[in-house]
């Protein structure tokens, strides 16, 4: 009588657990959905830790093509930067794939065109994207784990029996009944078959952990999948029949996906709790994780495409967002013409930029004074190629470009532990922008400071012949330099840009704003002045760049 009691008493508990459940799910959806009102246009506040950033980069990884930005490029351009700044997407299929969006430039206006209809149409559709949001927030994020890594590891894992968790599982159930023959023999078969069963729970949990997260998670996204393929607009139809084939496809692994899954629709923590000792005492998860893994071999290209149809709606409402949160922000216009054209661009990770405007049809020989701007233009421009061609948004008024691939040569360090030097770096990074403009396709490359690892004879006549083999009909190339003397070797090959200051009251002033023509000015001495170095230094600096202007040599005095 004693045992009975206290099956009835836990069943109370249980049904309460899960009214309680459901009425912290309502609150929670109405908070969910006011806080996306409401935050719709402010600034991402996600912070981010480093093995975030190689969690999510590991899906790109796995789908490297030739058109994959390279990682000199990606890490010049601070792309993890910009990345983490337009990530406001929900769920772990969102953030991988947000990431391979941005590595993986389309050269196909149909393709872009297309990517293009489904970002506006969600942008329209003010309900849809904000119960989409919902849907994805509870699919939510692995935390610990790269679900594609664990996709993997699944389809190559071994079956095994569930048989010696039957069995417990049955002793178990049958101390319950003996309870009420002999309640002190029941009680204590049922406490030791329960340790017993919690001993080993966490012995094969240990090891099977990631796959265990990863089926909860996957199961989380098929259990709302169906809600997201009803409200899905026009312009994803094919996306939408794909869900509803996939979802069909997969009702055998759905079935009894309780047993692994976190409540979800019911929530609350407390229902959690209870279903966490429920799979430690009866080995729930670890049960159906053995069932289903045989089907899960059969499903994998099912898993990959929704994968990347769920991962992409997600990215694709993360660019709804940082469209609204930017400034100033237009969609490209791709034309067949070697030109690119910036009306009123700037760098998106610099507060309050200074906007800048220019057209090319030649290429570009960059010039100005330390800190003036260059770099920042060069990142500028470079950006603007990569997310045009990717989520299809320039941080401009106006951008027009070809389809192209895009290189830059900037950021670059010594390597002790590759034994490289400076310049071994850098001669390796323009050489394969080289190599790849000797393809034949359409190149734009960014070049900051050619050959600066060098002396300064060896620098002028090697950098004039390497920017001279970028005058090709395939190839766009903007060169910074505080070499003026590349203004003569490579007049009849390239324009000439600049950035400018002025002094006001001893302190350096920068404009920021681009100017055609060679730089006159130079700061570095100034810089040394400013920044309080010593009278007699400064003086005897002048002095040394006096005599060499006019006598054509260095002296020391």
């Amino acid at each position: 009588m004693s045992g009975l009691i206290l099956i009835i008493l836990l069943l109370i508990l249980f049904i309460i657990m899960i009214i309680r459940g459901i009425v912290e799910n309502k609150t929670n959806l109405k908070i969910l959905k006011r806080d996306f009102e409401k935050n719709f246009g402010k600034a991402n506040t996600r912070t981010w830790k480093i093995e975030e950033m190689e969690l999510v980069s590991r899906y790109a990884k796995k789908r490297e093509t030739k058109q994959t930005i390279d990682e000199l490029t990606w890490n010049d351009l601070d792309m993890d930067l910009i990345y983490q700044q337009m990530n406001y997407t929900e769920s772990s299929f969102g953030d991988d794939y947000l990431f391979y969006i941005l590595k993986n430039p389309l050269n196909n206006e149909e393709l872009l065109q297309k990517r293009e209809e489904k970002i506006s149409c969600l942008a329209r559709n003010t309900e849809k994207r904000i119960q989409l949001q919902i849907l994805f927030h509870k699919i939510g994020r692995l935390k610990r784990y790269s679900f594609m890594d664990c996709v993997e590891y699944l389809i190559e894992e071994q079956t095994k029996s569930n048989g010696k968790h039957y069995l417990v599982d049955v002793f178990i159930f049958l101390s319950i009944i003996l309870m009420a023959f002999n309640i002190g023999m029941g009680v204590m078969l049922f406490f030791a078959l329960i340790l017993y069963n919690i001993v080993m729970y966490f012995k094969h949990k240990a090891y099977l952990d990631p796959y265990l997260a990863s089926l909860r998670y996957l199961f989380k996204i098929l259990d709302y999948t169906k809600e997201i393929a009803k409200m899905l607009p026009e312009e994803w139809t094919i996306e939408r029949q794909k869900l509803q084939e996939i979802l069909s496809s997969m009702k055998k692994i759905q079935k009894n996906a309780f047993l692994v899954m976190s409540p979800g629709r019911m929530g609350g923590e407390g229902l959690e709790l209870i279903l966490d000792y429920l799979r430690m005492i009866f080995h729930l998860d670890i049960i159906k994780f053995n069932q289903m893994l045989g089907e899960l071999k059969i499903q994998e290209q099912n898993l990959w495409d929704l994968y990347e149809i769920i991962g992409e709606m997600d990215a694709c409402i993360a660019v709804v967002w940082y469209r609204k949160w930017l400034p100033l922000s237009c969609c490209p216009t791709l034309i067949e013409e070697k030109e690119i054209n910036m009306v009123d661009g700037y760098h998106p990770l610099i507060e309050n930029a200074v906007t800048n405007s220019f057209k090319m049809k030649e290429n570009i020989l960059l010039t100005g004074s330390n800190a003036s701007g260059k770099s920042t233009f060069l990142k500028t421009v470079a950006i603007n190629i990569l997310l045009a061609q990717t989520i299809h948004t320039c941080t401009a008024k106006e951008f027009y470009l070809p389809f192209c691939s895009l290189f830059t040569s900037m950021s670059l360090k010594d390597s002790i532990t590759l034994k490289e030097s400076y310049y071994m770096a850098e001669i390796k990074s323009i050489k394969r922008i080289l190599d790849s403009a000797y393809d034949g396709n359409m190149i734009v490359c960014m070049i900051d400071e050619v050959l600066r690892g060098t002396n300064t004879v060896e620098r002028i006549a090697a950098s004039t012949q390497i920017l001279k083999s970028f005058s090709r009909p395939n190839v766009l190339c903007i060169a910074a330099t505080h070499d003026v003397e590349l203004t003569k070797t490579l007049e009849e090959l390239y324009e000439n840009y600049h950035f400018e200051e002025s002094m006001n009251q001893g302190d350096v002033v920068f404009s920021y704003h681009l100017m055609k023509g060679i730089a006159k000015s130079c700061n570095a001495i100034n810089l040394l002045e400013h920044l309080g170095y010593d009278k007699d230094l400064i003086m005897n600096a002048r002095n040394m760049v006096n005599i060499f202007e006019t006598q054509g040599e260095w002296i020391c005095k």
